[in-house]
């Protein structure tokens, strides 16, 4: 069945035409939806509530249930201080061109578009998509995929695609995938996540959260993951949080991660801590991060992290990248490796082909690679360009004997035309 709602309407109508539309997001919430219908907003017009959809569309062969607009344009939902569209255990949906409005970060409540799953048993909600929307203006996240299952089992989402998303002037953080964390058993709460083709900026951070804020595109607790052709740039001013901060594009405690023809730029942070480009952390293994460009972050263009508690780190590639002038603020390197050990540490991971400038900061104490932590183990940089304007160190921790270089071209007093 395919559902129309217009300003013009009224909600006594059938709604099953746009001659007679419903009025309201209200009047779409009361409706018990099926796979196979559509609900359909009049395009350039504003609607004020918050969509909700439960339980529905589980295992679904074919059919979903679409949210999007009709006309030439999209249509809005104004969310106020709640959420814009929220689905609790459901698969089987698609959001294709609609704008979503908060009330901003200092009123909103609640995130943008959010699909969580708390079903327990290692449940896998299946096809999940988000296209073509603007999301802009929540508290918490732009869009989350959000598993939170009730016996803290792996039960979250599979097969999920965001595209072409612009996500912008969100707190906490643009792009989000969160689920269950849980270090002492072997295990992903979601598998199959794809987010290409978004711009993902001006998400600012929460002051005050307690944890790093301001991200632009994080995934966590996923099995295989694609990450490209985005760009993320000018999120985490607002990161206030002195344990960590937040990176523009970057993946933790996940497996078969690829993140490739990224920018990552001019990202921030409020706090001593991170304010980078691309980030593998704690936890990744088989993860490849390939022709990407970072540039004019405050942190490390391309951070390894591994942090008290996290799963294992292991088996990681860095490739084919560019960095220029990161690390602008603080101390970071354009490649930069930060390990407490945990785990056996960061561990054979190789990094070839990459080509890193930096050059002196007003702000900061930038270099091209910093390998100084002792907790890594088998790390093989070949066939890499370091560059840096002569004013700056190229490396430090060169000597350190779990680190080999071979190959690389290192260069001084470049200058930038």
């Amino acid at each position: 069945m395919d559902y129309y709602i217009s300003p013009f309407g009224d909600d006594s109508n059938a709604g099953i035409s746009q001659k007679q539309p419903w009025q309201s997001i209200d009047r779409v919430n009361a409706t018990q939806l099926l796979p196979g219908d559509s609900v359909r907003f009049h395009a350039n017009q504003t609607f004020k509530g918050n969509l909700t959809l439960s339980d529905v569309g589980t295992d679904v062969a074919g059919e979903v249930i679409t949210f999007g607009s009709y006309g030439d344009g999209r249509a809005t939902i104004d969310a106020g201080i709640g959420t814009g569209f929220f689905a609790k255990n459901c698969g089987g949906v698609r959001i294709v061109e609609l704008n979503f409005v908060g009330a901003g970060i200092e009123q909103n409540t609640s995130s943008g578009i959010w699909f969580v799953n708390t079903q327990p048993k290692y449940k896998k909600l299946k096809y999940i998509r988000i296209d073509k929307v603007d999301v802009s203006g929540f508290k918490h996240a732009g869009i989350c995929i959000d598993a939170q299952p009730t016996d803290r089992g792996w039960s979250g989402f599979s097969d999920v695609k965001i595209t072409h998303a612009n996500v912008h002037d969100n707190g906490d953080v643009g792009i989000s995938c969160i689920g269950t964390w849980n270090p002492e058993e072997e295990g992903y709460s979601h598998t199959n996540i794809y987010v290409g083709n978004c711009r993902v900026y001006r998400n600012l951070g929460i002051p005050g959260k307690g944890s790093h804020s301001g991200n632009g595109i994080v995934l966590a607790q996923v099995d295989e993951a694609t990450i490209e052709h985005c760009e993320a740039y000018q999120n985490g001013e607002l990161n206030d949080y002195e344990g960590g901060g937040p990176v523009g594009i970057w993946t933790w405690d996940s497996n078969r991660v690829l993140i490739q023809f990224n920018v990552s730029h001019h990202n921030r942070t409020g706090s001593s801590k991170d304010g980078g480009g691309f980030d593998l952390d704690g936890g990744v293994t088989n993860a490849i991060v390939q022709y990407n460009y970072s540039h004019d972050n405050d942190g490390p263009g391309y951070l390894l992290a591994q942090f008290e508690g996290a799963k294992a780190f292991h088996n990681n590639v860095i490739r084919y990248n560019m960095s220029e002038n990161d690390g602008r603020k603080n101390a970071y390197g354009g490649i930069h490796l930060w390990s407490t050990g945990a785990s056996g540490g960061i561990r054979n991971t190789t990094i070839y082909r990459n080509t890193i400038s930096t050059s002196k900061s007003a702000t900061g104490n930038p270099v091209a690679v910093d390998c100084m932590s002792k907790g890594v183990q088998n790390i093989h940089f070949y066939n890499n360009t370091f560059k840096t304007d002569g004013k700056v160190a190229l490396i430090r921790g060169e000597d350190n004997p779990e680190v080999i270089f071979e190959g690389n071209t290192c260069l001084t007093a470049y200058s930038k035309t």
